[in-house]
């Protein structure tokens, strides 16, 4: 109880602190500088230093809030920092109807899918959160999960029948691999390049970014890009901040905001390519399914795609659906 009241004093403190000094706008992100989430934070500082008299602090690593997700969130909550970033799948744990871009393969590729999100959709998943004190400037790319393994190259369902991966915890992934035929098999992030090098796990599921960077491909080097499901990262603002800025400004927050994650994406593609090559370079085996293959990873999938659209809100899901139809 002791910590839980020191917390929540420092963040009342660093609150107070924050509106004694509204010409700073503080963004905190939990990434570390390289990471392209970055790249939005860097372009949005640009932008609105250029065009309004304010300036714009940005730390990354979490180094404002110990690294600590949760504690970033309440900090933003409590306006102790001005905007945060968090992916769809994060901000599930607030609102389960963010979990509609984890959906299996309810996107085609990331192009279509940042067009849903800067529509319609996008727009009512960011005012889904001004009851807590939040609202989304804008969504990034946060990429899709690809499957990596062990064995043959998987182009079906039948090549991942019994075999134990690695997939978050989140339970649209667990039951979709389990329909497929796989066992999903629960190691931590951090164990995963051990339990791949010993035989507990297979393979898995991750990004891009993330097969590169801890380097999945080295021990499970067949690499099949089935974009089974995307996260879109989004720019988090407390709705005190935003209200205490003039019209002029809000529109020129809004608008950077945009425009930086629409930097963070390009850049985003242009390293999911990079890493791409560099696997291949390194001897991995990067397999792109036709669209007979994946339809046959969908079909069995369907019923629990069902299942979670009711779950999730059937007519949020059919709207994305009809948004991805008109964008494909």
């Amino acid at each position: 109880m002791k910590t839980f009241k020191t917390t929540l004093a420092s963040i009342a403190l660093l609150a107070s602190a924050g509106a004694a000094q509204a010409d700073t706008i503080k963004i905190s992100t939990t990434v570390p500088e390289t990471s392209n989430w970055l790249v939005a934070a860097d372009t949005f500082k640009s932008i609105v230093e250029d065009k309004t008299e304010h300036t714009v602090e940005i730390y990354p690593n979490g180094t404002i809030v110990t690294g600590n997700d949760r504690v970033e969130l309440e900090m933003a909550q409590a306006g102790a920092v001005d905007i945060i970033m968090k992916t769809t799948i994060w901000l599930s744990q607030l609102k389960p109807e963010f979990l509609v871009t984890a959906m299996p393969w309810i996107f085609p590729n990331a192009e279509v899918a940042m067009s849903v999100m800067d529509g319609p959709v996008g727009q009512d998943l960011s005012k889904s959160l001004n009851d807590v004190g939040l609202e989304a400037l804008a969504w990034g790319d946060g990429g899709f999960f690809q499957l990596y393994s062990k064995g043959e190259t998987v182009t079906g369902p039948e090549g991942i029948d019994g075999v134990k991966i690695r997939v978050p915890g989140n339970p649209i992934f667990v039951k979709s691999w389990e329909a497929v035929g796989a066992v999903p098999t629960p190691i931590s992030f951090a164990e995963i390049f051990s339990a791949l090098q010993s035989g507990a796990i297979d393979g898995g599921v991750a990004t891009t970014p993330l097969i590169y960077a801890k380097r999945f491909y080295e021990v499970a080097p067949k690499i099949s890009m089935i974009n089974f499901s995307f996260e879109s990262v989004g720019m988090i603002a407390n709705t005190g901040f935003l209200a205490g800025l003039s019209e002029e400004d809000q529109a020129i927050v809004r608008a950077a905001a945009l425009e930086g994650m629409k930097a963070q994406r390009a850049a985003a593609a242009a390293e999911d390519a990079g890493y791409i090559t560099q696997m291949k370079e390194a001897g991995a085996d990067i397999y792109v399914p036709t669209e007979a293959e994946l339809n046959s990873f969908k079909d069995i999938a369907a019923p629990i795609y069902d299942n979670f659209k009711a779950e999730i809100g059937e007519e949020l899901v059919s709207t994305v659906e009809a948004a991805v139809a008109a964008a494909n």
